[in-house]
């Protein structure tokens, strides 16, 4: 797990709300703090949708809602002359991010024992700062999925060219 202060607010707020750039993340929470707080849960309610629109899905639901789903949404509740108070989006990595760590050589963690990769965004006080997580369906003494994610996160920012310090 690190902690990563960006340093410019103005730039994430920009790749989180107004691109693409983290929509492939499963969203598993919100809450944003604007005139009112608002909170989102992420699970997807599978009685919403017809059984034609799950088939076209493959079959199956997945258990999140993508950030896609919710950016305009968050968006929407941001916007305007004064910035929130706070927000918190806890993020999960995709399926694609999964498999790309786990498949490092470097990783000694079979894929199903992940339950879930974590990135916490909080904005507070005019900061926002990133958090990395790691959650398991058992416990591990292994430390490697953990370094990946983090390396990943921090290469992830890089190429969106986002500087940031470690905390």
């Amino acid at each position: 797990m690190i902690a990563l202060q960006i340093k410019s607010t103005k730039q994430i707020m920009n790749a989180l709300l107004a691109t693409e750039t983290f929509d492939t993340f499963f969203t598993e929470s919100v809450s944003l703090t604007t005139f009112n707080t608002f909170h989102i849960d992420g699970h997807l309610e599978k009685d919403f949708y017809t059984q034609e629109e799950i088939d076209a899905l493959g079959g199956t639901l997945p258990v999140f809602s993508c950030w896609k789903e919710l950016r305009p949404v968050c968006f929407s509740l941001i916007k305007g002359r004064k910035t929130p108070v706070n927000f918190r989006f806890v993020l999960l990595a995709s399926d694609k991010m999964l498999e790309e760590i786990t498949s490092a050589p470097e990783c000694e963690v079979a894929s199903n024992l992940i339950r879930s990769l974590v990135l916490n965004v909080r904005y507070e006080n005019g900061v926002v700062t990133l958090i990395t997580g790691t959650s398991f369906t058992t416990f591990l003494l292994d430390k490697s999925v953990e370094q990946l994610w983090d390396n990943y996160i921090k290469s992830f920012l890089a190429a969106l060219q986002i500087d940031f310090e470690i905390l």
